[in-house]
Parts: C-alpha cells; structure tokens; sequence
C-alpha cells in the first residue's frame, strides 16, 4: 500500500500549534508504520534537519511551487490527478481539490465557527469552505478531543462515526522537569527578566486573549500594590504576531505597567521550556482551544496552569489547572494572586501536573494514527 502524508507545514523551523503537530505527528509515524508499507512525504521544498531522515520505506517528494499560496489545492491536486496514493493523511486540517477516495484529514478545532471575531473576513470564508470540504468529502476525520467532536457534530452536517477522536501530547524529551540553575540564569539573563514572572506562549493573536492578560495583570498590580512579591512580578508574552496583535500592543502601550511587560517574539526550541521552568505561573486564558499543548508543556517543566474554563482545555489539564472566565479580567487577576502568593496550592497544582501529563504520549498518539491509516482502506463507511 502506498500512503501519501502531506509534510509541507511541518517542513519550517519556527513551528507553533498546527505546525509543530504536523512535525511530531510525522516523526513518530516513521517508527509506527509497517515496513510493508511505502510512505510519501509531499512537500515544496526538501525537508529540513531531522524531518528528512527518513526510513528505508519512506520517500519525499519534491513539488515545486512559486507562489506563497494554494500549493496544496492547485499543486498537490496535479500530483494526485497523475499518481494517487492508496491512502493519503493531512495532518493540517486541508483536503486537496482532488484527492484519493481513502483521505484521512486531521480537524484541530472549529474556532472560526465558534469565535468569527477573531478571524479576518477571508480567513474565515477560506476555513468555512475548507471545512465544509473536508467533512463531506475526507472518508475520516480524526480530531485530538471530545470537544472537538461534538463541535464538529454542531456546526457541520456529518456521521459521528466518521470522527475519530485521537488525542495530542507533547515534547517529553525537551519540557521536563526544571533545568540546571545555569540554563536558567542564561535564559534570564538573555530576556532580562526578574526572579518571579507570569508567562504566556502562543501566537499573539485575539483567539489566544493576549490583551485581557495584559489587562488582568495590571489589576492585579493595582490591587495588591503594598505586596512586595506582586510589585516585582513581571508579565512576559512570548510568540509570533497574529490576527489582532496590535490590539495587545495598544494594551500595553496603555498600560500603567507596561515597563513591567516584556514580549519577546517567537522563542526558539531550547528556550521554551527554560521560560517555563522560570515562570512563576502560565497563563492560557484562550477564547478557542481544540487542544491545548502549551499547557502540557508547561506541567511538564513544572509550572504551574491557570488556563480557560472554555472548549477543551478542561478536557486536557483535569484537575491540574486553575481554570478562568477568559471574559472576566477581575477573575483572572484574583486567580493569578492566589496562587502565586499559595505556596501549598502552586505545589499541589504542580505535583497533578506531572501526573496528568503521564496520560500524553506522541507515541500513543503516533500508534493510534498509524493503525487508523493503515486500515483506511477497508474502513466501511
């Protein structure tokens, strides 16, 4: 059986949300699939660093494409019309304009549906023809959780039985438990930051409601003034700009604590799990969350969450997390206090984090996937 895997998006190497899914999906399926099988990689360019070294039954397959957009619906579709594979997996939530009968697509989330606010008016028309496109013509859709599930079951025509639900995990091997104290002074040094800081990674976008973060912690700097630990605290946002950025930057430019907030741009590799490991508390008040690995991610290093009590990221963090209204500032502010002035809470929140985060495995995940993919032809739907 030949599977084609599209790997154009893992194929990059400042890699956030989707992005990094498709490159940890695709690396664990190399020790998951059967020898028997051939597997293609199909991409623009030649894969990069560790994405290229690949099994003795696996292949890329370049597809040259000069324009920045549509390579997958104008490019991809050419090869499938002149060499189909048996099976083929997108990992990044597209289906080609032509594509094989057995298509698996991976569904992250149905934001757009749910927060049309945060989208512009093209990306939402693209998302809604694209989604309405991969549930009637994909012949499976796995998606990483049962709030995604039944998102899907609300906002589109299509068979609960056609919907897989396959959770995500996250790096073990770089989010672990804290660095040595040097790593952590280089990394303070680099971004000069305080001993004690809030922090938040993702995309600074207006799904991801970087501006009521900004917005909570100056209350909670106004509120508790007299304490020293609060005083001292620093708000620090790290990620590549999105829908909405410069709503956050006037955010803080309005701020009356701005000196007291840093944004540090896209944060390589390395770097993240040290600011996670420093952080004295992640904050993921997100609007829409299919998933959530960013709070995986900050368990795994030892920090403790407090996270959106909205879509899946209760699903994900369970008891680990203290979780927010994503609307109420108020509430996000008192909840930040609490628990970075609880020493009892934050080790308690830490001590279920690292138990919670046992439960996700790429290699579970990967296995899951790959015998989904590897029977998508004799699937009867």
């Amino acid at each position: 059986m030949l599977i084609g895997i599209e790997a154009d998006h893992a194929n990059r190497l400042d890699r956030t949300g989707v992005e990094e899914y498709c490159w940890q999906i695709i690396q664990h399926l190399k020790k998951q699939i059967p020898l028997e099988e051939r597997v293609v990689l199909y991409s623009r360019s030649p894969l990069i660093g560790e994405l290229g070294d690949l099994p003795s039954n696996w292949e890329n397959k370049i597809l040259p494409w000069k324009f920045k957009k549509l390579w997958s619906q104008f490019r991809l579709s050419y090869e499938f019309l002149r060499h189909p594979p048996d099976v083929f997996f997108a990992p990044a939530q597209m289906v080609p304009l032509i594509y094989p009968k057995n298509t698996i697509v991976m569904v992250h989330d149905s934001a757009f549906m749910a927060e049309p606010k945060a989208y512009n008016f093209w990306g939402r028309q693209y998302l809604k023809w694209m989604n309405t496109k991969i549930v009637h013509r994909a012949k499976l859709v796995v998606t990483s959780t049962e709030f995604n599930k039944k998102e899907m079951l609300k906002y589109y025509s299509v068979e609960e039985a056609k919907i897989e639900v396959v959770p995500l995990a996250y790096d073990d091997s770089r989010f672990k438990l804290p660095p040595s104290e040097e790593n952590a002074n280089t990394i303070s040094r680099k971004y000069s930051l305080r001993q004690s800081y809030l922090l938040f990674t993702g995309r600074l976008e207006r799904k991801k409601n970087a501006s009521r973060i900004v917005r909570a912690f100056g209350i909670l700097k106004h509120n508790n003034a007299g304490n020293q630990h609060i005083n001292n605290l620093q708000l620090v946002l790290a990620g590549k700009p999105g829908v909405g950025y410069n709503e956050i930057k006037s955010a803080i430019a309005d701020s009356f604590y701005k000196s007291d907030i840093k944004l540090l741009g896209w944060v390589d590799g390395d770097g993240l799990p040290l600011l996670m490991s420093g952080a004295a508390a992640f904050i993921f008040p997100s609007l829409y969350e299919g998933f959530g690995i960013p709070i995986l991610e900050a368990m795994a290093c030892g920090c403790p969450v407090v996270a959106s009590v909205g879509s899946a990221l209760p699903e994900v963090g369970g008891d680990a997390a203290v979780y927010v209204n994503p609307l109420d500032v108020d509430d996000m502010a008192r909840e930040i206090f609490n628990l970075v002035t609880d020493e009892a809470k934050r080790n308690k929140l830490i001590s279920n984090g690292f138990e919670r985060v046992k439960r996700y495995s790429w290699e579970k995940t990967a296995a899951r996937l790959a015998e989904i993919i590897c029977n998508a032809e004799i699937a009867k739907l």
